[in-house]
This record gives structure tokens, C-alpha cells and sequence, in this order.
């Protein structure tokens, strides 16, 4: 239990903490807000970096927290395996183990048994018993490292030349290694792809301690979190729930708070009206400016209510309309020097396709993209555009194109064309560029906001093929949700790499799964429906390269892998059909609740009439995904009987 209390912060005389009183109670806690609320703050008051201007933080004794920022520079002397092997607990260990060799040889000194070191000793046998049991039980600095994405060639390699973001990847390695009793991370998927997400996902779920995450990735805090916290306007909102609960609930306590607004401005109006009315008249002058003081108090407390994003109000400019094939690969290929990456791969791309390529780094989806771009050459077979086809690639390096010195406003103006010219402050809105951010210059936007304006000049002339390479990087889930109802409305084919699952499963119709380099599943169905049918890639400890390997394989070594993944899928479907169940079950009692409350008319009956819509529709959804799940391990089923 970690518990911070009475923590008021300010900085230049901006209050961000006013007060806060917060015990982290649950395992896996999600801390959001709005940029510039305190996240960070926050998150570096627990971590012992910053120090609250009032207040304090009680935890239990020797608890050891460690604090992964968004960004940080980091002075590696050691191999990649190195840095992490040595932030294994065995430093740790060690010395609880010497304090307790001390303890024990003080107690046999004594002639009368000391009730203070006893107790000291007590609570060290007590650390040193969790600390072996987490040893035994935690993941191999080898697992991973696999999982984090190192292959084995690299484990020996200076970490100091890595790139930032797989020094990045290295900081969680050692985090993860040492396992904590609370983990404070900050963005933690910002460099992650899919595949490391799932296995972060899943690593945290079985983590006995607790985390503090800050994150972008809806499904990774739908799936990991027990509870939100919420940091607005110098106070903290807890929400005992994850990401999904936390929008439904506070939509419930806006619209409460929108009514007690609605009720101030009435009493403001009335108090204005008689203080207009009477403050000149001698006989109720005093009254009046009693009514003045009253009228200016409830306009220092008037309610303020967040910041909402608004939808999309008008069309886009439709692209050219195309062929309906749109791309056709026939025996792709691709090497570098001599490392192959795509190898005789087939596929017909048709018109309004939206897919997703999906897997480890380094497998071949940008080289793909690129292929399919016309940035590069393939080494082998043929890459055919269709009749009329026009590309628009967006990729991350499409931010340092803009112009730096123009303001966001007159950037927009300059690219937008004479239909769209009315238009530019809804659109800048829609893109979540607010009045007071139209005469930024572009150079002081952060990189989710250049990522958006990007995305505008794109999308104001776009082609009727969309390449998009990891278009949600540096977006918060506001941007992400904006990007993604614009692409679902837009007539063209999209092909697409993102690591954001839920951004997958809205917008993809199809995947192609990179399983390793030359190994390449072309799925027609959602990302989701892959899952049910592939799982998780996640590497386990007796996993080597997942690499095709070169050479004869035993018959027997190759039934027992496929007999242990297929074990492994039913586990995982069978999880999977439980946890909607309870889904299921939840939200089936939550709308019998509500149900009879709206029958006796008690409570508000708007708000309660649009929750039972919105369990109706989340019902259907459940009940797809339970049917699915359970005729896959039906099938599965049949297959391991066989």
C-alpha cells in the first residue's frame, strides 16, 4: 500500500496539485489527463525525484519503487544482456540476508531478548522469503529480452550504440527484471510494437506488486487496469475501473456537473437582475450589494467543465476513385545484402480494403510499405499498381516537412482548397486545434500535434490508396479517435502499420501478421479474430528463434510443439470465454438494475435510458465474441482429441 497524503504542488504559481490525498490501493492503476495536467508530476513526486510543496507519501518499510519516464538519456557501459542481468534482486537479497546475520548475532549477545529487534527480524524473513519467491517465480532476464524484441545476436552488443528508442526497450528490460513492489511507467508502449505490448500486457497481469501507467494504448489499459485516476484542474478523480469505465462514469459526473453549472448561471442571472434593478434605490441599495457580494462568490465558484473534443461536421474532400484492384504482389520478395525479409509472397489488394501489418519490428512490414509506395525496388517478383491509383504515404518523418515559422491557421489557410476555405476552424477544431492554438507557430507544437497537422494536409488532398506508417505515434487517445472516425469515413484502400490494438480492431478488415522474417499470414478477418485463432505472440522461456530452421526436425519434437501450442490456444480461448462470461454476466445485472429504476422513475432517466442503450450494444458485442471464442475451442477441441 502506498498512500501520498495532503500533496499540493505549484509551479510558477499554477496550482497542479491542490491538496490530493490518494492511496494506490489497487495492482494496476491508469493515470490520465489532459497534456500539462501533472501526469508526469505525479508520477515523480511517488518516484522521489520531486518533492510536494506540502504533504507527504507513507509506504511500507524497504519498499523499493522504480520510475520508467516517457524520455530519458541513459549512460550504458555493458552489453545489452549485461545491463539487464544486473539489475537482477541478487544485490538485494544479499543484503537483507547480511542484515539478518546481523540482527540474529545481536539477539545471541543479548541476555534479554529485545522486543524492537525481534520485530526487525521478523519483517527482514519476511522480505527475504518474498524476494525468493519472486525469484522462483519471475520471467528469465532471456525471456525478456526475447519478448522486448533482442534477438540473440544482439544480447552481446554495446548497449550504449543502440538507438533511443530500444535503449528505451532496455530500461523496461531492467525494470521488469527487478520487479519492484511499485513500477511507475510513463508511456511504456511508445516504442513497443504489437507483439511487446501483448507481452507487457501479460507480464503486468501476473506482476505481484503494484503500477502506476500512463499510457495512449486504450486496449493495453483496458485489458491491464483495475482502476483510473484522473488529474484535472489540481485535483485527482478515482474511478474503480479501467479505461472504458472511466469514460462512462465521467460522462455521468459531466452531466451532473453540467446541471449544478446550469443552476449557478440561473442563480447568477437572478442575483445580476435584482442588483441591476435595486442597487440605486436607496430603500434596497444595502440588500442589492449584500446580493452583489453573493452574485460575485458563486462566480468565483462557478463550475468549470472539461474540455470536450467535437466530431466531424462536414465531409472531407473525396479521393479519385480507382480500379477495383488496387495492387497486386505475385512472388514478392525483398533482401538486405544477405538478409532476406519477404520471400514469394502473394497478394491482390482490392479497392476500400483497410489492412493491417501486424508484428515484431524488423520482419518486413515498413519494407512492404515501401514496396508498395514505389520507395524502393522489390529484389524479387513484381509489386502492380491498378488503373488510376494514387498513393499518399504518411510516415512519421512527414512532421519535419513542415513549415516551421508558419502559425497553424495560416498553414491550413495555405493548403485548403477553395471549397474547404470556410471551413478551416471547424477543421482545425474537429483535429483538436483550439482557438487559443491557431496562432502557434507550427516549430513550438508538441510531436502529437504536428502529427495531426500532418495528417490534415493529407488528408485534404488524399490519394485512393493510403499507405499510413504508424500514424498514432505521440497522438493521445482523443487524437487517436478523431484519426480514426476520419479514415472510416474516407473512400479509399488503406494499408497500415500501428501498434495500437484498438486502433487495429476499429479501422482493419483484414491483417497480414508478420510472424518473422519470410513468414507472413494473410488473414482475412479482424485483428481480433486473429487472436482467437493464433494467440498471443508471446516467446516463452524453452523458446528459441522463431525463425524456420534450416535442417531435419524429428517427428516427435514437431507433434509435441504443435500439441503444446495447441494446448496453449485452448488455454488462452478458454481464459477468454470465462472473462466474457463475466462480462457478459456484469453487464446483464447492471442493466437489470437499471431497468427497474427506470420502471419506478427514480433517478435521472436520460442518463439511465442512455446506459441501457449502451449495455444493449456492448451485449451484442460480447455475445459475438463469446460465440466465436467458443466455436474456436470447439474446434481446437476436436483438433487436440484428435
Amino acid at each position: 500500500m502506498l498512500v501520498l497524503k495532503d500533496i499540493s504542488k505549484q509551479y510558477g504559481g499554477q496550482t497542479i496539485f491542490d491538496h490530493v490525498t490518494l492511496p494506490l490501493s489497487k495492482k494496476r492503476t491508469a493515470l490520465v489527463g489532459m497534456n500539462g495536467s501533472g501526469k508526469s508530476t505525479l508520477m515523480k513526486i511517488i518516484a522521489g525525484i520531486e518533492y510536494p510543496d506540502t504533504g507527504s507519501m507513507v509506504t511500507k518499510k524497504n519498499c523499493l519503487i522504480e520510475y520508467l519516464p516517457q524520455q530519458a538519456a541513459y549512460e550504458f557501459t555493458g552489453t545489452v544482456y549485461e545491463e539487464v542481468s544486473a539489475w537482477l534482486n541478487s544485490d538485494r537479497l544479499n543484503g537483507l540476508r547480511a542484515q539478518e546475520a546481523d540482527i540474529l548475532r545481536r539477539l545471541e549477545s543479548d541476555t534479554e531478548p529485545d522486543d524492537a529487534l525481534l520485530t526487525e527480524l521478523s519483517e527482514v524473513v519476511e522480505d527475504i522469503h518474498h524476494l525468493e519467491v519472486k525469484e522462483r517465480r519471475k520471467n528469465s532476464v532471456d525471456t525478456i529480452l526475447l519478448n522486448l524484441g533482442f534477438e540473440k545476436s544482439d544480447w552481446t552488443r554495446p548497449a550504449n550504440t543502440l538507438s533511443g528508442g530500444w535503449q528505451m526497450r532496455l530500461a523496461l528490460a531492467r525494470v521488469l527484471v527487478r520487479e519492484p513492489d511499485v513500477i511507475l511507467l510513463d508511456e511504456p508502449t511508445n516504442y513497443l510494437d504489437i507483439a511487446t505490448i501483448d507481452f507487457l500486457a501479460s507480464w503486468l497481469l501476473n506482476f505481484e506488486g503494484q503500477a502506476l501507467l500512463v499510457s495512449h494504448d486504450r486496449d493495453f489499459l483496458n485489458r491491464v487496469v483495475e482502476e483510473t485516476w484522473e488529474v484535472y484542474g489540481g485535483s485527482v478523480g478515482i474511478y474503480r475501473g479501467n479505461y472504458d469505465y472511466y469514460i462512462v462514469e465521467k460522462e455521468q459526473r459531466v452531466a451532473v456537473l453540467a446541471k449544478q453549472r446550469d443552476k449557478q448561471l440561473d442563480e447568477i442571472r437572478g442575483l445580476q437582475d435584482f442588483v441591476d434593478k435595486n442597487r440605486y434605490n436607496a430603500a434596497t441599495a444595502a440588500l442589492a450589494q449584500s446580493k452583489l457580494k453573493q452574485l460575485e462568490k458563486i462566480k468565483d465558484s462557478l463550475i468549470v467543465l472539461p474540455r470536450t473534443p467535437p466530431t466531424m461536421t462536414f465531409r472531407l474532400p473525396p479521393p479519385k476513385r480507382g480500379g477495383e484492384i488496387v495492387a497486386e504482389m505475385q512472388g514478392l520478395g525483398h533482401r538486405f545484402g544477405d538478409l532476406k525479409v519477404i520471400d514469394d509472397y502473394k497478394r491482390i489488394i482490392t479497392r476500400r480494403e483497410r489492412i493491417a501489418l501486424l508484428g515484431r519490428n524488423g520482419f518486413g512490414k515498413s519494407t512492404l510499405m515501401n514496396i508498395l509506395g514505389g520507395e524502393i525496388e522489390p529484389t524479387a517478383g513484381s509489386c502492380t499498381l491498378g488503373k488510376e491509383i494514387e498513393i499518399s504515404y504518411f510516415r512519421q518523418h512527414e512532421i519535419t516537412l513542415l513549415p516551421p515559422d508558419m502559425t497553424v491557421i495560416r498553414f491550413v489557410e495555405s493548403i485548403a482548397g477553395f471549397d474547404m476555405m470556410g471551413k478551416v476552424k471547424t477543421l482545425l477544431g474537429c483535429f483538436l486545434f483550439y482557438e487559443d492554438d491557431w496562432d502557434k507557430r507550427i516549430s513550438v507544437l508538441s510531436g502529437g500535434e504536428k502529427v495531426r497537422l500532418a495528417f490534415i494536409r493529407m488528408i485534404l488532398s488524399p490519394g485512393n490508396l493510403l499507405l499510413l506508417d504508424e500514424p498514432t505515434t505521440h497522438l493521445d487517445i482523443d487524437s487517436k479517435e478523431v484519426l480514426l472516425r476520419t479514415l472510416q469515413e474516407i473512400d479509399a484502400t488503406i494499408v497500415f502499420v500501428s501498434h495500437d490494438s484498438h486502433f487495429i480492431n476499429a479501422l482493419a478488415t483484414s491483417v497480414v501478421y508478420f510472424r518473422g522474417r519470410c513468414d507472413m499470414v494473410n488473414f482475412p478477418g479482424t485483428y481480433q479474430e486473429y487472436l482467437n485463432m493464433y494467440g498471443h505472440d508471446i516467446i516463452f522461456d524453452e523458446a528459441e528463434d522463431r525463425r524456420p530452421v534450416e535442417g531435419p526436425v524429428s517427428k516427435g519434437k514437431v507433434d509435441h510443439a504443435l500439441r503444446k501450442e495447441l494446448r496453449n490456444k485452448l488455454n488462452k480461448l478458454k481464459k477468454d470465454i470465462e472473462s466474457t462470461q463475466k462480462e457478459i454476466a456484469k453487464r446483464e445485472e447492471e442493466k437489470t438494475a437499471l431497468t427497474a429504476k427506470l420502471a419506478q422513475g427514480i433517478g435521472d432517466i436520460a442518463l439511465q435510458s442512455k446506459r441501457v442503450a449502451r449495455l444493449d450494444e456492448e451485449l451484442i458485442s460480447l455475445m459475438s465474441r463469446w460465440e466465436e471464442s467458443s466455436a474456436a475451442f470447439e474446434k481446437l477441441s476436436k483438433e487436440n482429441d484428435g
